[in-house]
């Protein structure tokens, strides 16, 4: 179960950083709220394995 928690952590990483990117070109208006939310889904993304005691 942990290596697919693994595996979905990193798919949902690259799909954010994909709408990040993609929306970059759209308007500045979406651009600074789709940066704002990739941020706040990284952190949350990463935060569970970056806090994990070994």
């Amino acid at each position: 179960m942990d290596g697919l928690t693994n595996k979905l952590r990193l798919a949902a990483a690259m799909v954010l950083a994909f709408m990040a990117v993609a929306v970059d070109f759209s308007s500045y208006l979406l651009s600074v709220a789709s940066d704002a939310f990739f941020i706040g889904a990284m952190v949350a993304v990463i935060w569970a394995p970056l806090t994990k005691k070994a």
